[in-house]
């Protein structure tokens, strides 16, 4: 009998904070962010939306075995505790919104949350970064909990006077083996392994420049970098602001054992431009995207600089590398299109890519988008539903192969925001949902850049005073 009574309690309370007759719409609510039927993690935070101004609005979030209503003004903000408990109990979601307009409420089309049991990382590094051209202004490299809101800087650039912090990369997504850059007023590589904290000069004199774009080897031995001279082009052109590019580049290998820059003639070819290197899941392949070296003297020039991606075996044991590098996309120079950005999935099955007509420096390409090549068979296509009409640009894998997080400029065209989407077992992604914010309206008046986002495993450990108690280590090359 007390069954009966509470259940019944339970269905009027939860009836109560649902409009009675309201007027039916026929269509999706107008909600920002648009969580539309998207697929989420079990462990997201609570996706927070809002409505339209001034509006005041419920929404009830229902499945097999669980339901509640959740109110605002505008602002729809769900309880954590009840979402956490949806969440784990229910594998769809149907979410109904009502809005109150022109005194009378309205009901929108329920649509569907798919909750996926695929493990997603609970962590995101990333960098945050205030528009700019000359200097280095307002800048951090920071991580959040996937399952909350809150933000923890690991790096800001207030550590040193008009210092950049950037290109911050981990081996296999493991916040021990860590590192970054700082340039300018007391500059170089930051490298954490477990407690052990070096602060590393990589310039060294068979080089052309300082370390730049990063990746770690999957063991944690080696850490690939490109050199690169990078200049800067502005345009004077309704739609086009900037566009970087390289002069000179080449790919090196860093050995964090002996403090070794391994160089290679087969990555250090003066009619190239390497860069952007990768490894392999296994270790293997070094994966990088290259171009005809070609002086740039006029837009003209700047447009038809297109990068292929090559790969290449590598021996981690022996130091040692392939004879020489294949290419595998595109097959030829008359492809008309540029890649950029190669990042391997964990399970070895796909590597994904961005591209574009010309350049490497694809956040600034409103035609970037991002692309899927199985590396069984070397064909690559489009990865349907994570793109936009404006730039899809870096991107990075969840250490479970089923998760993708990416930048995009797809709301406004002039910031980065971050975005999630989920990968089934097809190499089918589902529709991208944005990093969920405790106030929705946070992202868009946002005034910085998100850049270089990276699933971690585990929260860093690191305080910026530990850059002052680094071991000084001076890099010194090896020429194979």
């Amino acid at each position: 009998m007390k069954v009966i009574i509470l259940t019944g309690l339970f269905l009027f309370l939860t009836s109560c904070t649902i409009p009675r007759d309201p007027v039916s719409v026929g269509e999706y609510p107008p909600i920002i962010p648009d969580y539309i039927n998207v697929t989420i993690p079990q462990s997201i935070a609570p996706l927070h939306f809002m409505a339209n101004d001034g509006a005041r609005v419920r929404a009830s979030f229902s499945g097999k075995h669980m339901r509640f209503t959740s109110r605002g003004s505008r602002t729809v903000r769900i309880p954590r505790g009840k979402w956490r408990k949806l969440l784990s109990v229910e594998d769809s979601v149907k979410v109904t919104v009502f809005i109150r307009e022109d005194r009378k409420w309205h009901r929108y089309d329920s649509f569907t949350l798919t909750v996926s049991r695929d493990q997603i990382d609970p962590f995101l590094c990333y960098r945050k970064v205030a528009p700019g051209y000359e200097s280095f202004g307002s800048m951090g490299i920071y991580q959040r909990e996937l399952g909350g809101f809150r933000e923890y800087p690991v790096v800001e650039n207030t550590i040193e006077t008009n210092s950049c912090v950037n290109c911050h990369a981990f081996a296999s997504g493991d916040p021990e083996l860590f590192q970054f850059h700082i340039r300018g007023p007391g500059g170089g590589t930051i490298l954490k392994t477990g407690s052990q904290i070096t602060h590393i000069e990589n310039k060294i004199p068979e080089t052309i420049s300082a370390c730049v774009y990063p990746y770690w080897h999957p063991w944690g031995s080696h850490i690939a970098y490109s050199v690169n001279n990078i200049m800067q082009w502005f345009h004077n052109v309704p739609g086009k602001i900037i566009d970087v590019f390289d002069t000179r580049s080449d790919v090196v290998i860093y050995h964090t054992a002996t403090g070794k820059l391994h160089l290679f003639d087969q990555l250090c070819d003066s009619t190239l431009l390497e860069t952007f290197p990768s490894f392999s899941a296994d270790g293997k392949t070094l994966f990088f995207t290259a171009a005809p070296a070609r002086p740039v003297n006029s837009i003209a020039t700047l447009d038809s600089i297109q990068y292929a991606l090559y790969r290449i075996p590598f021996d981690p044991l022996s130091n040692t590398m392939g004879q020489a590098p294949e290419r595998i996309c595109p097959d030829s120079d008359s492809a008309g299109f540029s890649v950029s950005l190669p990042r391997p999935s964990p399970d070895g099955r796909f590597l994904m890519f961005t591209r574009s007509a010309f350049g490497n420096f694809t956040i600034w390409h409103p035609d970037a988008d991002l692309w899927l090549m199985d590396l069984e068979s070397l064909r690559a296509r489009e990865a349907t539903g994570l793109n936009s009409p404006d730039a899809e640009s870096y991107h990075s894998w969840s250490s479970s192969s089923r998760w993708v997080v990416f930048s995009s400029r797809r709301d406004d065209g002039r910031y980065t925001r971050l975005y999630l989407s989920h990968m089934d077992q097809s190499g089918t992604f589902s529709k991208p949902f944005i990093l969920p914010q405790r106030n929705p309206r946070s992202d868009p008046r946002l005034m910085q850049f998100y850049n270089i986002p990276e699933f971690i495993k585990a929260k860093i450990s690191f305080r910026p005073r530990d850059i002052h108690r680094a071991d000084h280590v001076k890099a010194t090359g090896w020429k194979h």
